[in-house]
């Protein structure tokens, strides 16, 4: 019996050592690592001071994780930056845990994930990299009235584009006002679309590309919307049958302006219906036309929307009718379905 109480005694001051030791040890660890961090500053960023958040010791894998403040992760990353960080922390802690497996994590990365792909030797992040982006598809619009065909450059491709911010509703002041500040006797909001505009959405589409700008890139005051839900003026919706074919509300809802104002969340693509028609092969097809009053002699941007539905075609053909002829253009109504499409810009005299 008093060799198992020896026994049990001497287990349980060693227990009690290690406990202490491991105290220690923790101590220790931690005052040295808020010391580096409290002291560190990057040579390429002012990122302000850094400090430890916390740390964990994996005794039993043998592994230190380090846990630094948001402000660590605001520098540059580079292969010998975190390869100098971690050399300094294994010369600066103490035995055993400056030869235990360490791992610096800030923003819930590890310092090495944080390495642009670019700068990386090894292990590129595959997640960066862009997936094979070509489509394949159906252009979302075709004018096809252009006197030339786009073969190469951008032709059947996609993009979205739009020239910075607006103005927003300033509560305080009750007011509309720029969303970035003044500089230089402009405003960000301003400046930008003075050259995406005229010149970059242009570039663009003659060299074949599809532009969606999801902020209103007509900058003509004057606004006409016609709907098969609403008639305002002397705008209206015309739908002509065919012998066959005949025009149908769609299941899915479809645009309708019912309120001058919508607040967050509210979409007014989910306010209307929708209308279809079955396609035939046949001259007299069925057709719908939207007529509107034109309140001001000037160029006008056209805009169409639809819903896209299971059996939604991929050339459906709309006619523009402005002062300088007829316009044709197929759109591919399998995708895009809910916003207004663009289809391009024409002179329109006032009036129907």
């Amino acid at each position: 019996m008093k060799k198992l109480t020896v026994l049990l005694t001497l287990l349980y001051l060693s227990l009690f050592n290690n406990t202490i030791l491991a105290q220690d040890l923790e101590r220790n660890v931690e005052d040295r690592l808020k010391s580096y961090f409290r002291q560190y500053k990057p040579l390429r960023a002012n990122i302000g001071t850094c400090k430890l958040d916390s740390f964990r010791i994996d005794y039993n894998r043998k592994k230190l994780f380090v846990y630094a403040g948001d402000n660590f992760a605001s520098q540059p990353f580079l292969p010998e930056i975190t390869e100098t960080i971690y050399q300094e922390l294994k010369q600066l802690l103490p035995g055993p845990v400056c030869f235990y497996d360490i791992q610096v994590i800030t923003n819930r990365k590890e310092i090495s994930e944080l390495i642009p792909n670019i700068y990386r030797k090894s292990k590129k992040d595959k997640s960066r990299l862009f997936a094979n982006i070509e489509y394949k598809g159906a252009p979302w619009v075709i004018n096809n009235s252009r006197p030339y065909n786009i073969s190469k450059g951008l032709n059947g491709q996609h993009v979205a584009l739009w020239q910075s911010h607006g103005k927003y509703f300033i509560n305080d002041k009750k007011e509309w006002g720029w969303q970035r500040p003044r500089l230089f006797s402009t405003t960000e909001d301003q400046f930008t679309q003075s050259f995406i505009l005229p010149y970059v959405i242009p570039m663009l589409q003659n060299a074949g590309a599809v532009v969606y700008t999801p902020r209103e890139r007509d900058t003509q005051k004057q606004e006409v919307i016609v709907d098969n839900d609403t008639q305002k003026g002397s705008s209206f919706y015309l739908e002509v049958k065919s012998r066959k074919a005949r025009w149908e509300k769609a299941e899915s809802n479809g645009f309708a302006q019912l309120k001058p104002t919508y607040q967050d969340g509210e979409n007014p693509f989910l306010h209307g219906t929708a209308r279809y028609a079955a396609t035939e092969r046949k001259k007299d097809k069925a057709f719908a036309e939207w007529v509107p009053e034109i309140p001001e002699t000037g160029k006008y941007a056209v805009y169409v929307t639809y819903q896209t539905m299971k059996n939604s075609v991929s050339d459906a053909k709309y006619l523009v009718f402005h002062k300088g002829g007829v316009t044709e253009f197929k759109v591919n109504q399998q995708i895009g379905g809910g916003t207004w499409v663009y289809l391009g810009t024409f002179e329109f005299d006032k009036g129907t």
